[in-house]
């Protein structure tokens, strides 16, 4: 590969824990933020993937959502690469990024290691991975993720947390831009109108040896997707319904017979 590991810590750019408990300012993927130009993660992108081919992507309704650029020296582009994701606004910012990272072996690190970078990163998650790896032999993937509210203020998890009543929960889901082999890159096609920023971190594990086969991390601004002109459409009409729902339940509809 072109792209040798050097550490968890620089494939993250970590900045200091302090400034991520704070809010979602300053938070990043490869020093790549939200609200950027096209120009300014594309200068990023070549420090840290230098040489990666860029393609165009799409969305699930056949719209340009961005770009993807890959780093490999497969010329059939399956197994070792790394990838990274943007996702651009009708204006032109990026709105969306997210990297993922297979790694050879010899190279895989520990669970602990990555857990820790990406705690001193992001912060507190508000759905917590695992303390541990899967026992031997098990394929699985770990996933850790964090919600921020429409001041881009974490979200904790708190002593009775419920996933599916997270404001960010929709942000969590949508459609696989990883060509990269044991994870996934997720770009949300919708979310709801009371979350600010979804970051979804991805771990799969080494079956035999329980090390980190390959990752990723994405950071979504859920906000800016929603009141996209174009892509915010979904997430808008989805508010819509929900209210419809909740009007309904409260009653007072009338049969006339």
């Amino acid at each position: 590969m072109k792209y040798k590991l050097r550490s968890v810590a620089a494939l993250l750019c970590l900045i200091p824990a302090s400034a991520a408990l704070a809010d979602a300012s300053g938070l990043d993927v490869l020093g790549i933020q939200t609200g950027m130009t096209l120009e300014e993660a594309e200068a990023l992108i070549a420090t840290a993937r230098p040489g990666s081919q860029k393609e165009p992507v799409r969305n699930h309704a056949g719209q340009p959502l961005g770009f993807r650029y890959t780093d490999t020296d497969d010329p059939e582009k399956r197994l070792g690469k790394t990838q990274i994701v943007l996702g651009l606004g009708s204006g032109g910012r990026v709105w969306f990024v997210g990297q993922a990272q297979n790694f050879v072996l010899g190279e895989r690190p520990d669970y602990a290691t990555l857990q820790k970078s990406l705690l001193a990163k992001y912060g507190p998650p508000t759905e917590p991975g695992p303390a541990q790896p899967p026992p031997k032999y098990l394929r699985i993937k770990y996933g850790m993720l964090w919600s921020f509210d429409t001041q881009y203020k974490p979200i904790p998890a708190g002593a009775h947390y419920n996933l599916v009543q997270n404001p960010c929960f929709e942000a969590f889901a949508g459609d696989n831009y990883s060509q990269t082999w044991g994870t996934h890159i997720i770009v949300p096609r919708q979310t709801g109108e009371r979350c600010g920023m979804a970051i979804a971190a991805s771990v799969s594990f080494d079956p035999e040896t329980r090390r980190v086969a390959a990752f990723s991390v994405t950071i979504a601004d859920a906000a800016a997707l929603y009141a996209d002109p174009l892509h915010g459409d979904a997430s808008r009409q989805l508010a819509v319904r929900k209210k419809k729902i909740e009007q309904e339940a409260r009653g007072g509809q009338r049969v006339d017979l």
